[in-house]
């Protein structure tokens, strides 16, 4: 297995990238009257690889919530880059509609009790590798283009898909060598393996 993991990760790992070149590569978008990429597409890609990084790393193949993920992240993830907080609203107002509906859209209501509630979030997606790859600014506006009425938001969420996926990728290759070091992390990922592949 210490031989296995590594190599098995860096196979996923080689996946994952190439899905994301081909999602960053724009193309002509005639109803938008420039080229577009896939952003929503890549970063479903972006959000299903670190939970299936979290998952083996766990040893659980069982839905990983944010604060599993903002463990991973603490260890493998640039900080204060990815701290629980940003880890949280990646997951909340991105993962979880991407992976429901396609899209994030609208205005995304923080109700985490604390100083963040009631902060209303849009979204600001590019292909860039500008740093951090994910930054809540505080940015008061009112999002009239999409909605059927005037909806008014406090922040916004600039997300940067080209940072993101190098430094998932990155997060991944530095669990791999962990895995190749330690019987603990190698007892784990073979439980995911059971799972995935059953004898």
């Amino acid at each position: 297995m210490s031989e296995f993991a590594p190599a098995f990760i860096e196979g996923r790992l080689a996946g994952f990238e190439k899905d994301m070149r081909i999602c960053l590569t724009s193309i002509e978008a005639p109803e938008r009257k420039k080229r577009s990429v896939a952003y929503f597409p890549a970063l479903a890609a972006c959000c299903s690889t670190l939970e299936y990084f979290v998952n083996l790393h766990r040893g659980n193949l069982n839905a990983a919530g944010h604060q599993q993920v903002a463990g991973f992240a603490e260890k493998y993830l640039p900080q204060p880059d990815f701290n629980a907080e940003s880890v949280r609203v990646l997951f909340q107002a991105f993962r979880h509609p991407v992976a429901h509906r396609g899209i994030a859209s609208g205005v995304w209501v923080d109700l985490q009790p604390g100083p963040s509630q009631g902060r209303r979030l849009v979204w600001a997606i590019s292909a860039g590798t500008k740093r951090p790859a994910c930054a809540v600014i505080e940015e008061p506006g009112l999002l009239k283009q999409d909605p059927p009425w005037p909806t008014a938001y406090t922040h916004r969420v600039h997300i940067n898909l080209g940072a993101l996926w190098r430094d998932i990728a990155s997060a991944g290759r530095s669990y791999a060598a962990d895995v190749q070091g330690s019987a603990e992390l190698q007892r784990r990922f073979t439980a995911c393996m059971k799972r995935m592949y059953p004898t």
